[in-house]
C-alpha cells in the first residue's frame, strides 16, 4: 500500500475515534450544539459532527481498494485530502483538550455563537472544532469526484449484467410458441427501449 493511502487510513481511523464521544461532551457541558456555523450556516454542531463520521466512513469505503484510489487520483490530490484530513483530527483533538480543562461553573457557553465560551475573566475563546468546517468543505471535491467515478463504474457493471440478461431473454423468448403476437410485440418493444436506457 503506497504510504500516502496508508496514511490517509490512518487519518480516517484516528477521525472516526476522536469524533465518536465528541458530541456527547460538548452536550453534557452545555454548549447547544443546534448553532449554525460555516461560511454560510450551512451547518449545526451536531451536523458537523455527523459529517466528520460520514466522511470518514466514505473515504475508509473508498480506500478500501488502494490501487484503485492511487489511478484515480494525483499525488497531489492525495497529499491535500491527507493534510486536510490531518488538520479536521487536530482540530478534534485540540477541541478534546480544552474541553477536558473545561469548568461549566467558571466558563460560559455563548447562547448565540457555536462553540464560542467566556472565562472566569469574562474573556471570550472558541473551540478549534469551529474551524473543522473549511477542512471538510475542501476534501468534498475530491469525495465527489470518486464517488462518481465508483458509481459509473457500478453502472456499466449492472449494464453489463442487464444486457446479458436481455439476451438470454430473447432467446427464451424466440424459443416459447405460447406467447401472442400481441406479448411478444410488447416484449421486444420493452427489450427495446431497455437497451437506448443503456
Amino acid at each position: 500500500m503506497a504510504s500516502s493511502v496508508a496514511s490517509i487510513n490512518s487519518s480516517l481511523v484516528n477521525l472516526k475515534t476522536t469524533n465518536s464521544t465528541l458530541l456527547i461532551k460538548l452536550k453534557q457541558l452545555g454548549f447547544n450544539t443546534e448553532l449554525t456555523l460555516g461560511s454560510e450556516k450551512e451547518y449545526t454542531v451536531k451536523t458537523l459532527i455527523q459529517a466528520i463520521d460520514t466522511l470518514a466512513i466514505q473515504f475508509l469505503t473508498i480506500t478500501a481498494n488502494s490501487r484503485q484510489f492511487i489511478q484515480r487520483t494525483s499525488y497531489a490530490e492525495r497529499r491535500t485530502i491527507e493534510t486536510c484530513l490531518r488538520e479536521l483530527h487536530t482540530c478534534l483533538l485540540q477541541t478534546q483538550q480544552d474541553l477536558q480543562t473545561f469548568h461549566p461553573l467558571t466558563f460560559h457557553c455563548h447562547a448565540a455563537h457555536a462553540l464560542i465560551y467566556t472565562d472566569e475573566k469574562g474573556e471570550y475563546h472558541c473551540l478549534k472544532l469551529l474551524d473543522a468546517a473549511q477542512y471538510i468543505d475542501t476534501i468534498k471535491p475530491y469525495y465527489r469526484m470518486l464517488e462518481t467515478i465508483t458509481a459509473h463504474e457500478r453502472i456499466h457493471a449492472l449494464s453489463a449484467v442487464l444486457e446479458n440478461m436481455l439476451n438470454r431473454d430473447t432467446e427464451i423468448i424466440d424459443s416459447e410458441i405460447d406467447l401472442t403476437d400481441e406479448q411478444t410485440n410488447a416484449l421486444q418493444l420493452s427489450q427495446y427501449l431497455i437497451r437506448q436506457a443503456l
